[in-house]
């Protein structure tokens, strides 16, 4: 790769050098040639368009000898006013030969009408731009000639004034240190726009580069369609052509060295505005360091801005009486415009209505900027006396409040500065659709006198805009002068006097008012109170919570059970139930109340969705704790009776319907919501609805009645009618049991207290009652001694209680005796259990003793008429 380069560069090299014999045959042979030029920079060869010139210096810096195209002079520097005037003459005359030469081809033959029209010749264009440009740098040689003697003059000054100091001796006024500032302030605009123009210097020059390439280009391509062309015609008006394609580079680089010299003009006149702009700084330390600020200069400076002040009154009182005439002559025209009939005087009309509109608007307009100016005097009056009370010690301590007024008034007229310039800008607009109308022809006479009566009107309201504008720039510069000076003194201030100064600059922004809410200001001093009394009552109510939790909670819980339960529920339901809602609109409150953001009607309404918040928070707090206390009572309970269980979920529905129907109530009475209506809708309403819903409501009490009664409980076993079982569940409205087969047996609650129960399930004893018998053969000795067998076996069971056992009566077939004993307990497979063991024991002791059981046995007697024998037992005994 870098052999390749070297290789590249070693032809560029010889190329380059090889350049001037090139050029020189391929001038020579033009020389010879027929009449058609094929250099690149061949001349015409008609001695009538093109004079002979020379062959083209090869060093020509435009690439182009001004003698090929009728300019021979041209090629001597141009330096002096003469030098230009020389070749503007030239110029001059090489157009006055072209258009010479023009007019004797023009009285030739007369051309047929086959024949083209004639154009301009395609030179003339190009040399008048050439004259242009010649005369363009003319102006700014001699600019930078200005431009280098104010430099020179500007050193002397500076040297002067290093020397010798100022012109007039100390002390110095304030009018001269305020003419300096303004100076100044001129000197850095004119810097900035220095800098600018500098910018726009080097932009051009690019564009000229690029002006010089194009015209090359063109140059170029019209020499190869000479070189290609056949002589005739259209070989003299193709060199014709080339010959303009040439000026115009010579042009092009005269706009080039224009560029460049521009680019150098600017340069002078930045380093001119920066060391103006220093002479002037030094000229204000030194006025500063003498400055006297008499009482007699204030005097002054008061006594114009009255003058100014009364002058602008007494032009406030005839515009006012200018509004009033504007007034009815608008009222009239506008009077006239609906009574028009014709299309015509309709436009007429209108326009009429325009200009006193217009009148009218001037007249208000001036009004207000005059009143505006009447105020700006006072801020002005109010900044030299500040200035005078300053300039009598620096070392006094100027209130704080100062610079932030000063500020104020640098915003204001900011602001006020740009809505004037609006409005300008607007009545400019206006008044070019205006001008054009104007410009129209053929518009009626009448129409244009109110065009230009609206016209003048509007004239005079940017006059006074303009008027204005101009009062608020010097007001903006006693400002900002003011401001520079109370800075400078701010730097040389005691501690204690900053310290004075941070409290009056602290106490600005605390009562700094940020916006307004319906026509009520909010001042920073207010959010941040009622900022800090918001964060404090969160404070203080998660510290009660934590101190609830950790100190109370604890007590109570260790507490006997019957004492520190429902404390330690309601503490319970103030801990886990307390909503962030209610805490957050508490706080709100009290900030906004303590902070007095809370005024007028916005503090009804904060009120009203305290009490809203504070009654829910209310009912939560009390549903809390009243679940907590039945939840309680009902895990104690459940553990005794079971069957508790629907029934303190039954007292948990009605408390919690009850507490939020006390809720909804209360929160209506603040609202003044007639409630005795309320109550009587509610108590027809739940009339209806008991009637709709009377046979389950009949269940619900039926419920009630038997958790409250409780005449029997989940697991007794119980018999009613037809059914018995042992219950599974008492519900709200039915209760389910457990029959003895096995099928759950669902009975309404009503119709379960409407019938009989038997409860087994509450039996302390169970009194059995049975019956045996023996055979009449039994011996009497031996039926004495059956009840006694019968005792000690009964007292023989363990839990079986003897009562009583008697020979109780001669059946058919058996003597019986009645035994009856209590089995202590309700089981039934106890009693069964018990009563197996006694009919067996009664068995074993029957056998040993040798009695027997009776059981049903017939006896048929026969009976023989009188002829038959009697029985043997019927003896008569």
């Amino acid at each position: 790769m870098y052999p390749q380069r070297v290789a590249f560069l070693l032809l560029a090299l010889a190329l380059f050098t090889m350049a001037p014999e090139l050029h020189a045959e391929a001038t020579a042979k033009i020389s010879t040639d027929g009449g058609v030029e094929t250099s690149a920079e061949a001349a015409p060869t008609t001695s009538a368009e093109t004079p002979a010139a020379a062959p083209e210096a090869p060093d020509s810096e435009t690439g182009i000898d001004p003698a090929r195209v009728g300019l021979a002079g041209l090629g001597v520097p141009l330096e002096t006013a003469e030098d230009f005037e020389r070749a503007s003459a030239l110029i001059d005359a090489r157009i006055a030969e072209i258009k010479k030469a023009d007019q004797g081809d023009a009285q030739g033959p007369v051309p047929s009408a086959a024949d083209k029209p004639v154009t301009p010749d395609p030179r003339i264009a190009p040399l008048r731009a050439l004259r242009l440009e010649v005369q363009r740098r003319a102006a700014l040689v001699g600019r930078l000639q200005e431009a280098q003697d104010a430099l020179t003059d500007l050193q002397e000054e500076r040297a002067a004034l290093e020397n010798t100091g100022l012109a007039t001796k100390p002390p110095y006024s304030i009018t001269l240190l305020d003419q300096f500032r303004s100076e100044q302030r001129s000197g850095e605009q004119e810097a900035e726009a220095a800098e600018r123009a500098l910018l726009r210097a080097q932009q051009q020059i690019a564009a000229a580069d690029e002006t010089v390439a194009q015209a090359n280009e063109r140059r170029r391509r019209l020499r190869d369609q000479v070189e290609q062309a056949e002589a005739g015609a259209d070989s003299a008006a193709l060199t014709r052509r080339l010959e303009g394609a040439r000026l115009n580079v010579l042009a092009a680089h005269f706009r080039q060295e224009a560029a460049r010299s521009e680019l150098e003009l600017a340069q002078r006149q930045d380093d001119l505005a920066r060391q103006r702009l220093s002479l002037v700084a030094s000229k204000v330390e030194r006025v500063k360091a003498d400055l006297v600020f008499t009482q007699a200069s204030l005097d002054e400076q008061i006594k114009a801005l009255d003058g100014r002040e009364k002058d602008a009154r007494e032009r406030i009182e005839a515009f006012d009486e200018a509004s009033d005439a504007a007034e009815g002559a608008l009222f009239e025209a506008r009077r006239r415009l609906r009574h028009a009939t014709a299309e015509q005087d309709k436009d007429l009309l209108q326009e009429q209505v325009a200009a006193r509109e217009a009148e009218l608007a001037a007249a208000r307009q001036g009004i207000e900027y005059l009143n505006q100016i009447v105020t700006d005097i006072g801020s002005a009056r109010t900044l030299w006396k500040r200035r005078h009370v300053l300039m009598q010690d620096t070392a006094l301590a100027a209130p704080a409040s100062w610079l932030s007024d000063t500020d104020a008034i640098l915003a204001a007229i900011a602001e006020e500065t740009q809505y004037v310039q609006a409005r300008i800008d607007a009545l400019r607009s206006i008044r070019l659709t205006l001008v054009r109308r104007l410009g129209q022809s053929g518009l009626d006479p009448e129409m244009r006198a109110a065009i230009q009566q609206r016209q003048a009107a509007l004239d005079r309201q940017e006059g006074l805009a303009e008027e204005l504008l101009d009062f608020e720039d010097q007001l903006h510069a006693l400002a900002q002068q003011f401001r520079a000076e109370l800075t400078a003194a701010a730097r040389t201030r005691t501690f204690a006097q900053r310290l004075d100064a941070l409290v009056v600059h602290l106490r600005g922004w605390w009562n700094q008012e940020l916006f307004v809410f319906q026509d009520q200001g909010f001042y920073l001093r207010d959010m941040v109170t009622g900022g800090l009394v918001f964060v404090f009552v969160l404070a203080i109510v998660s510290f009660f919570k934590i101190l609830l939790r950790r100190s109370v909670l604890p007590r109570l819980t260790s507490a006997a059970r019957g004492d520190g339960r429902a404390p330690r529920a309601l503490v319970l339901a103030f801990i886990r139930n307390t909503s962030q809602l209610f805490v957050m609109a508490v706080a709100f409150y009290a900030a906004m109340a303590t902070s007095g953001l809370a005024q007028g009607r916005f503090e009804g309404w904060l009120w009203s969705v305290l009490v809203v918040v504070v009654w829910l928070q209310v009912g939560l707090w009390a549903s809390a704790g009243a679940v907590d206390l039945i939840q309680r009572q009902r895990s104690h309970r459940e553990r005794i009776d079971p069957s508790a269980v629907t029934g303190f979920g039954l007292m948990l529905f009605f408390a919690r319907v009850g507490i939020w129907m006390l809720v909804l109530v209360s929160v209506l009475s603040h609202f003044d919501y007639p409630i005795t209506g309320l109550i009587g809708a509610l108590g027809v309403g739940g009339i209806a609805i008991a009637f709709a819903v009377q046979n389950i409501l009949a269940d619900v009490f039926s419920s009630m009645a038997i958790i409250l009664d409780k005449p029997f409980r989940v697991g007794d076993f119980i018999v009613t009618g037809d059914t018995l079982g042992v219950i599974e569940q008492i519900g709200v409205k039915t209760t389910q049991i457990r029959s003895l087969s096995g099928e759950q047996v669902i009975m309404s609650n009503t119709e379960l207290l409407n019938s009989r129960i038997h409860n087994f399930k509450r039996m302390r004893e169970r009194r059995v009652v049975f019956k045996l018998g023996v055979v009449y053969q039994t011996p009497p000795e031996m039926l004495e001694r059956i009840p006694a067998m019968i005792e000690a076996i009964v007292r023989g069971q363990e839990r079986a209680r003897f009562d009583r056992a008697h020979f109780f009566e001669y059946a058919d077939f058996a003597l019986t005796f009645e035994v009856v004993y209590y089995v202590q307990g309700a089981d039934y497979t106890l009693y069964m259990d018990i009563q197996q063991a006694i009919n067996l024991a009664i068995y074993r002791a029957f056998r040993e003793a040798g009695v027997e059981f009776a059981y049903p046995t017939q006896e048929i007697i026969l009976r023989r008429g009188e002829g038959m024998a009697k029985p043997a037992f019927d003896d008569g005994r």
